[in-house]
């Protein structure tokens, strides 16, 4: 599906883009557009302050700046009393920010009491908290500090990575405005020695503010435009402009192939661009890759191919005008993504130190651009995803049996699914197909699919077909097993099994008979004697090997008596100590409530089981089946609906 965007209007216009995507992009252009209007150092502060609470909802929050060589103080903040905004320092290496400040890397605190101890700002009214690093040119001017997160409803909440993010990507922005402030307002103050170095300074304002300004306009592309490509391509050519170079490419990284391939590019013919692929250490661009430093070069060719000084044999270093030569890596917390390139000033003049900064200005940017992007085509995936698993999860709904009316006998079943859609099986139907029983006979199935999600929720459903179908054909079970198993092993990937156990009840006497392939054992409470009999494993499970036979047994549920049919999820239940619920558990659970209705059992086993592994989540599928014979053996308890 293609989906074009008006140039007036921003992603949040569009339900088709996941809202968080959004909410990232846009903040972006409001970091860029408060900054581009800052007066000065001062104003600067303040507004990157508002988005520290307008878009990261921090409801305290501090900038401290760099003010000696090893201290950074508090230069803005809110939240915090004054005394404290006046009094904390804080030297490199020390607490949190000194040891964001010194390390030159953000840090995302979940519990930040618990992690590194309590600061000098009072106790924080959440556990969670950010602190980054505004960094300029490998130097770090100071750090921000974020805590205590609003929720939109009120009361605090946890930062989460993206924020973490958004606030790197805000240090930086706000590190470079900073500088750019500090360097206008020195030209201001001082008297240049000479005309000739004003005119440098001056071009060399002009060419910060014309890059900061490229940057804006490259980040409100980012919010208009989904493109990735029409990202790159306004990146690349702006870049060649503002630098005066008639060659420039953006190389990106395909992780798979462990090299870099050309995506955007301008000056360089499509046979190139087409050919070129680099891996780490080789040429220019692959030491930049592997180092992750800048390079400036002098002699772009020769450096390229080694020192060779045959280097006009090489077709491609023969189209170089001139030997200089830029390649920065376009970084996100440290990591290289990709490689940006400039060749060929139009003045044949060398590149200098003030257009390798330059283009390091624009490399972060399109970072930026690249990381953004992902993490769009990341979102759209994933609601991709969550929409394959509720469609999944709403036909096992409707597959899920109502729990019929059958004389004598008390049944509830309950299947929770640890994703949206399962893996487990619950089934149950008369052999005569209606849902009241008198007499006769039905069939109860309790199965579990290896793995979880989309795929395991169509085996199950495979399953169920193949089963009903075989119940009407056979009158054995151990044959109907048997044909599955075969049907089974013959759909379904290598690995992937499933555990079976289906029983048919005579309704008037109570006796059962059962086969279980491979599946967890049922627990048959005996009225009579208060005790808890395991039913037996009597073949292997479904779909693990070709022409598998599987013996039937017999079970009787006199007045009284409970069989509870579990999946594997119930006693493998796992606490945050690494404890199993266990079948022991599970024994004695069903002794102390065996006088409750069927319903009332299951449910307070399953409150049991998440109790037990609170605050941690279920990692598997909980299934369970319970069946309770009358106590006066004609009568049911409670039918259920």
């Amino acid at each position: 599906m293609t989906v074009k965007f008006s140039m007036a209007v921003k992603f949040s216009d569009y339900d088709i883009l996941p809202q968080e995507t959004c909410v990232t992009l846009e903040a972006l252009e409001r970091v860029t557009s408060l900054m581009v209007e800052a007066a000065d150092a001062r104003d600067a502060l303040e507004r990157i302050g508002r988005v520290l609470t307008d878009v990261l909802h921090a409801g305290r929050w501090s900038i401290m700046l760099k003010t000696e060589l090893d201290t950074i103080r508090i230069s803005l903040a809110k939240g915090l009393p004054k005394q404290v905004i006046d009094s904390t320092y804080v030297r490199l290496g020390e607490g949190i920010a000194g040891r964001v400040a010194e390390r030159g890397r953000g840090e995302l605190y979940a519990n930040v009491e618990y992690e590194v101890g309590i600061t000098s700002g009072g106790h924080y009214n959440s556990s969670s908290a950010i602190c980054v690093p505004m960094v300029l040119r490998g130097e770090v001017l100071g750090v921000i500090n974020l805590s205590d997160k609003l929720h939109d409803q009120g009361g605090s909440t946890c930062f989460n990575p993206r924020d973490l993010t958004l606030a790197l990507l805000t240090a930086n922005q706000a590190a470079l405005m900073i500088e750019m402030l500090r360097i206008n307002e020195a030209a201001r103050r001082h008297l240049l020695p000479s005309i000739e170095e004003l005119q440098k300074r001056d071009q060399s304002l002009l060419m910060q503010a014309s890059a900061f300004d490229l940057l804006s306009k490259v980040t409100d592309l980012m919010v208009i435009s989904g493109s990735l490509d029409q990202v790159l391509d306004a990146v690349i050519h702006g870049a060649c402009d503002l630098l005066g170079a008639a060659r420039g490419s953006l190389m990106l990284l395909d992780e798979t192939r462990a090299e870099l391939r050309i995506r955007a590019a301008i000056g360089i013919a499509q046979e190139v661009i087409a050919t070129v692929c680099i891996r780490p250490g080789e040429g220019i661009a692959g030491r930049v890759l592997e180092t992750g430093e800048a390079l400036l070069v002098a002699n772009a060719p020769r450096l390229r191919l080694g020192g060779n000084e045959t280097a006009s044999r090489d077709s491609r270093a023969a189209q170089y005008r001139n030997r200089s030569a830029l390649c920065v890596p376009m970084k996100i917390r440290g990591k290289v993504l990709d490689v940006f390139n400039i060749n060929d000033r139009r003045d044949l003049r060398d590149f200098s130190e003030n257009d390798l900064y330059i283009a390091r200005v624009i490399a972060n940017q399109a970072a930026v651009a690249i990381t953004a992007a992902s993490l769009l085509v990341e979102s759209i995936a994933a609601a991709e995803m969550q929409q394959s698993l509720e469609i999944a999860r709403e036909i096992q709904e409707s597959l899920m049996p109502a729990v019929p009316d059958i004389l004598g006998f008390d049944l509830a079943r309950i299947s929770d699914a640890c994703a949206s859609a399962a893996g487990d099986y619950i089934d149950y139907f008369p052999l005569d197909g209606e849902q009241g029983l008198t007499q006769g006979q039905f069939y109860l199935a309790c199965g579990d699919v290896s793995g979880h999600g989309v795929g395991a929720a169509l085996i199950m459903a495979m399953s169920r077909a193949f089963l009903r179908a075989l119940l009407w054909q056979e009158t054995r079970l151990s044959t109907a097993l048997f044909k599955m198993n075969d049907l089974i092993e013959a759909d379904t990937p290598p690995g992937q099994f499933m555990t079976l156990f289906v029983g048919r009840m005579d309704v008037q006497t109570g006796v059962m008979t059962y086969v279980s392939a491979g599946h967890e054992p049922g627990l048959h409470y005996e009225a009579a004697t208060g005790s808890i009999v395991l039913t037996e494993t009597t073949g292997v499970p479904l779909g693990m090997f070709e022409g598998q036979s599987y013996d039937e047994r017999p079970l009787r549920l006199q007045p009284g008596d409970i069989l509870l049919l579990p999946t594997d999820g119930v006693a493998e239940a796992m606490n945050i100590h690494g404890e199993f619920y266990g079948r022991e558990r599970l024994e004695r659970d069903l002794c102390e409530l065996h006088d409750l209705p069927a319903a009332r059992i299951m449910e307070e086993i399953k409150q049991r089981v998440l109790t037990f592994i609170y605050p941690g989540l279920l990692r598997d599928d909980l299934s369970m089946i319970v069946i309770k014979r009358d106590a006066s053996g004609h009568e049911p308890l409670s039918p259920q609906p």
